[in-house]
């Protein structure tokens, strides 16, 4: 399995999945927090620069500090003052370095938002704000953004795989289930075309040497019988699959017409295996919705699996019978009945009872049961599987009535 290209195209459909949510996870933090960080540290320098300029813009003589702002003054005759409480290394602050207005200073291994005012009699004043706690907390904010973002990325990552292989699951079991089919169905063929294959050599050769008539018309007719039953097979693929795509949307149905057709059309293959078909048709009309064709195959797939599990001088019945809102189409027999236990596994494709007529040992393609599972849950219905081993068996088909049609007449007392 780990080396089909199935499986090896699911895994990178899974990785790529898993890729692409941690990139947009990421992106997304990375957005965020760059924006976050922006206008956190943009608001605090704005902040900042009020601070100082307005501090500086409104000092007096005394160079009173406010607000954490230290002011320094050059006179015109070149001399530092500073107000009380002033660090020692900032007075050696080279102060003419500075622009007017808005700039930068450091000294020490500390930074300062400073703002420089010149005035007419030559002299400057200078006040520094220290913004190294707000610098150092910047640096901080951003490696906690980045690690918080690289986690996140990861669990992203992550539920990404998880996300990925949940997506994928439904595909997997699809391919599964496709590869399966495939495998089943080419078996199931296999069988047949070589009975056809085995009865055109026969017939081929009694040609060649001349066989009676009688004879060759026999080879004829199994010929016959047998590209039926591949035909039967071929129909029931095609039945199924457009069932799979396509629900069933169809046309007032009569069922109790259905079935008289379905037995007519079988009668001739009964009563060559010696089997009595009847029907049982209820008083009333027995008026379903949906496709004829369908629900006549799911039918005669019923009847046709009696067939196969009822010895010579058995019964089958076809019964007809509306209940309320439901309309009933039973297919019982007097075989050798099953075990009600494998009723779900019966219904799968391709499933086989082991449990054929000894003198009948006819093939069995085992989509039969699938298909009309298949047809009613296309039309809304349900199948019914009852029996006992050694009793019989009794697949019914239970539809919805068409509405508006009227159900049989109340008994009178």
């Amino acid at each position: 399995m780990t080396g089909n290209p199935e499986a090896r195209l699911l895994r990178r459909a899974t990785a790529v999945i898993a890729a692409q949510v941690a990139a947009a996870v990421g992106a997304a933090v990375v957005l965020v927090s760059v924006l976050a960080f922006s206008l956190t540290i943009r608001a605090e320098h704005l902040a900042e620069e009020r601070t100082v300029r307005s501090v500086t813009l409104a000092a007096g003589p005394d160079l009173a500090a406010a607000d954490g702002v230290v002011l320094l003054r050059r006179t015109a005759g070149g001399s530092i003052e500073a107000g009380s409480g002033t660090p020692p290394a900032m007075v050696r602050i080279d102060l003419m370095h500075l622009r007017p207005g808005r700039g930068n200073a450091s000294v020490g291994g500390r930074h300062f938002e400073a703002y420089a005012v010149d005035h007419a009699d030559g002299s400057r004043t200078v006040g520094l704000l220290d913004v190294t706690a707000r610098e150092e907390s910047g640096e901080r904010l951003m490696r906690s953004l980045l690690i918080a973002g690289l986690i996140g990325i990861a669990a992203a990552a992550s539920l990404g795989a998880v996300l990925g292989r949940r997506a994928v699951r439904p595909l997997a079991r699809a391919l599964s289930l496709q590869r399966r089919f495939v495998a089943d169905a080419s078996h199931e063929l296999r069988t047949p075309l070589a009975v056809l294959h085995t009865r055109a050599e026969l017939l081929q050769r009694r040609l060649g040497r001349g066989a009676d008539v009688e004879r060759l018309r026999t080879d004829a007719a199994e010929l016959v019988a047998d590209t039926r039953a591949l035909g039967e097979v071929v129909e029931d693929l095609l039945l199924s699959a457009e069932l799979s795509h396509r629900p069933a949307h169809g046309v007032p149905v009569d069922a109790a017409g259905l079935a008289r057709e379905v037995v007519a059309s079988v009668a001739p293959h009964a009563a060559a295996q010696h089997v009595t078909l009847r029907t049982d048709i209820g008083a009333g009309p027995m008026e379903v919705t949906g496709v004829r064709s369908s629900l006549r195959r799911a039918l005669a797939a019923l009847v046709d699996n009696a067939l196969a599990h009822v010895s010579a001088g058995g019964t089958v019945t076809v019964t007809v019978a509306r209940v309320d809102e439901r309309v009933r189409l039973a297919v019982v027999d007097d075989g050798m009945g099953l075990d009600p236990a494998r009723a779900t596994q019966l219904l799968a494709r391709f499933a086989r009872g082991d449990d054929h007529p000894a003198d009948r040992p006819g093939r069995r393609f085992g989509l039969g049961l699938a298909l009309v599972q298949e047809v009613l849950d296309a039309h809304g219905g349900q199948l019914q599987v009852d029996g006992s081993p050694g009793q019989g068996a009794c697949f019914t088909m239970i539809l919805p009535a068409t509405p508006g049609s009227a159900g049989p007449a109340p008994a009178e007392h």
